[in-house]
């Protein structure tokens, strides 16, 4: 059985979901389930990951929980750049490829990747400070560490609405079961 558990999400709503284990046979199965449905599932955790930055920012610089920043850099390092390239080499090419005219999402897409890699970036320079939390040390500057969490995640915030609102639902509406297929296969890839 699926452990269930309440994530929030923006507008500080809960979903009761299914949550992802790092064990290949849940990831299997939400890959068959629908590539489409865990990719959703991924911008629900990303949400959380928002959630999380901004929890320590808000408690920078004597009240900081050094296990959420080591989850947090955990996500950053590994869970983020494997979404992005999910998004990446899988989604962002198919959509592009089933696509009309009228869709005019070729500039979208090129935005969002162009973001991807502006986020991967930030996360990088961020991660030396969330280090430093998550060993216990002092900051020495906190109020610029709170800053570039409080930009990061904002803008973070704002790229997976964009995703949620104007992505997901084209590749619903566009792809074929080919398509969902290939981009399964791509996805199984990324996990191996």
């Amino acid at each position: 059985m699926r452990r269930r558990d309440k994530v929030p999400i923006l507008g500080g709503m809960e979903l009761n979901i299914p949550m992802m284990s790092t064990n290949k046979t849940t990831s299997d199965a939400w890959l068959r389930r629908s590539p489409l449905d865990l990719i959703e599932h991924e911008h629900l955790a990303q949400a959380q990951l928002c959630d999380s930055l901004e929890r320590i920012a808000d408690d920078l610089p004597d009240n900081v929980d050094r296990r959420l920043c080591q989850k947090v850099i955990d996500s950053l390092r590994f869970e983020m750049p494997l979404h992005h390239r999910d998004e990446e080499l899988g989604l962002f090419p198919l959509i592009e490829r089933r696509a009309l005219p009228v869709d005019n999402i070729h500039d979208i897409l090129a935005r969002l990747a162009l973001e991807h890699a502006t986020d991967e970036s930030f996360a990088e320079e961020l991660l030396e400070s969330l280090e430093s939390l998550s060993e216990g040390r002092k900051l020495k500057n906190p109020e610029m560490v709170g800053y570039m969490l409080r930009s990061f995640f904002e803008s973070y915030r704002r790229h997976i609405l964009w995703e949620n609102a104007i992505v997901l639902p084209m590749a619903r509406a566009r792809l074929t079961e080919e398509d969902l297929d290939a981009l399964n296969l791509a996805m199984t890839a990324h996990r191996r």
